[in-house]
Parts: structure tokens; C-alpha cells; sequence
């Protein structure tokens, strides 16, 4: 009898560890959710996604809402001017970047990362904004839990998924981690296990992805030089049509996410958040 009693406690107290563990999974996952947007400009043909850090500020890539054309060693790039957000429940509200690079601070182009200012604040905000976490990268432990949320491939659904973190870069800049991240995802926040913003997404895996880009680059050049038609199909535009459609559609598994901290040391030396 005395087993039977020791028994039953013990599958009630893993049961119980479980249903509170799978609970906290479902606090954060909602988090990231509600505090995902996604984000688009038209005149630069660009879609992504982003986060609330406060009321009528939204965190995103850099990439996500300007060009940069890169000529010798020098860097030029062109914010859009027509961005957008989109928030879970639908409401659409113009925005501007409020963090352009300069001479004086390149991090929001060299740790990939743009702070957008609402032309409106959204409803009920206070279930939208996200903590950034002041967490030592040191500290995050390899084989965690981490979440993030996003509109990859053009979905139209908000897709939210459960990953791991793998590694940390030895610059202490990026964090690796295992799960699917794919064009679109840019710009999500990363979130730990405590539900705070660790990191944000900028890259799926290199290798491949640098592959592809190299070649598009090689069969442009290529292309200026003039191409024959065989049987009425230019071969190198079919070329090239392959190698976009490769490259926005093969995901090795695993991502990068540039680590919170740059962002917020620019919001702290720039005065932005309170």
C-alpha cells in the first residue's frame, strides 16, 4: 500500500512538473505572438517581421527596411520610405526608421538592426511590448529552449516555433540556433526561457545562402555580355530563376540571431527608451 501511495506521488509530481513546464511554454509562445508584427515595404519589395520594445516603437532588421549596395570599401545604403507594420490583429500603421546609420554609430548596420517610430500607437499595447533582456551572452546555455515568431516565405498565417539554442560565435555577437528560419523570419525577436528578448533573428545559415548569392551575382555579370536563346529559353534568366527560387526556399535548420545587447546600448546612448 505504502509503494502504491509512493507511486501515485511520484507520477503526480512529474505529471505536474510537466503540465507546469508545457504552461510556461504556452505563456511565452503567446508573448511572442502578440508581440510580433509583421513588417513590409512595397517601393523596396521588402517583407519581414519585428517586435514592440514600447508603445509606439517597433525593433526589426535592417535589412528588412533598406537597401545597401556595397562598392570597394564603401557602404552606401537607402532607408525605404513607405514602411509598414502589421500587428497580430491586423491593424496596419505607417512607420519611420528613427535609427539611420551614420559615421558617428554604424551598429544599426553592422549588427543588423532598425528601430522604427509609429505614426499611431496600436490598441491595447500593454499585451504587445517585449522586455529586452539584460543577460550576459555568457550566461545562455547551450541546449536551452528559445522561441520566435514570424511571417517566413511570404506566409499569410503568423508561424511561431520552438527551437534551441546551439552556439554562441566567438565575437559574443551572434547566436546559433537550431530550428527553421527562413526569409521573412528576419527581424523576429528571439526569446529565452524567461521570456525576454535575447536576441533577433537575421539570418538563416550562411554556407549555402552565400553560394546561391555569389552565383546570382555571377550570372548577371555573365548575362550583361548577352546570352543565347536554345529552343526559345534564355538559359542563363532560367538559371537564374532556379537559383532565387533555391535560395528562398532551402533552409539548413539552422539560424542566427544578432544578440539584444548592440540594440540596447544604442537605445540607452540615444536616449530612445525611458
Amino acid at each position: 500500500m505504502n509503494n502504491q501511495k509512493l507511486i501515485s506521488f511520484i507520477f503526480f509530481y512529474i505529471f505536474n512538473i510537466s503540465f507546469l513546464f508545457a504552461g510556461d511554454d504556452m505563456d511565452i509562445i503567446n508573448l511572442s505572438r502578440t508581440s510580433c508584427v509583421k513588417v513590409t515595404s512595397k517601393s523596396g519589395n521588402s517583407k519581414g517581421s519585428g517586435f514592440f520594445i514600447s508603445d509606439d516603437l517597433v525593433v526589426t532588421c535592417f535589412h528588412v527596411i533598406a537597401s545597401t549596395n556595397q562598392n570597394g570599401q564603401k557602404i552606401s545604403w537607402n532607408i525605404f520610405q513607405d514602411i509598414q507594420i502589421t500587428t497580430i490583429e491586423g491593424a496596419t500603421i505607417n512607420a519611420n526608421c528613427i535609427s539611420p546609420p551614420n559615421q558617428a554609430d554604424l551598429s544599426p548596420l553592422s549588427q543588423d538592426f532598425a528601430i522604427l517610430k509609429l505614426i499611431k500607437k496600436p490598441t491595447n499595447i500593454k499585451n504587445y511590448i517585449l522586455e529586452i533582456s539584460g543577460q550576459d551572452i555568457k550566461n545562455l546555455k547551450i541546449g536551452s529552449n528559445c522561441y520566435f515568431s514570424g511571417h517566413p516565405l511570404f506566409t499569410p498565417a503568423l508561424i511561431t516555433h520552438k527551437g534551441m539554442i546551439s552556439g554562441i560565435d566567438d565575437s559574443g555577437s551572434i547566436i546559433c540556433i537550431q530550428g527553421s528560419i527562413n526569409k521573412g523570419n528576419s527581424g523576429g525577436a528571439l526569446i529565452s526561457g524567461d521570456g525576454k528578448a535575447i536576441g533577433i533573428i537575421s539570418m538563416r545559415e550562411g554556407g549555402i545562402s552565400k553560394a546561391l548569392q555569389e552565383l546570382t551575382v555571377y550570372i548577371e555579370a555573365t548575362s550583361k555580355q548577352g546570352s543565347v536563346q536554345i529552343m526559345g529559353v534564355d538559359p542563363l534568366k532560367a538559371i537564374k530563376a532556379t537559383v532565387e527560387t533555391l535560395n528562398t526556399y532551402i533552409s539548413t535548420g539552422i539560424g542566427y540571431a544578432r544578440y539584444i545587447k548592440f540594440l540596447k546600448e544604442y537605445c540607452s546612448k540615444h536616449k530612445i527608451l525611458k
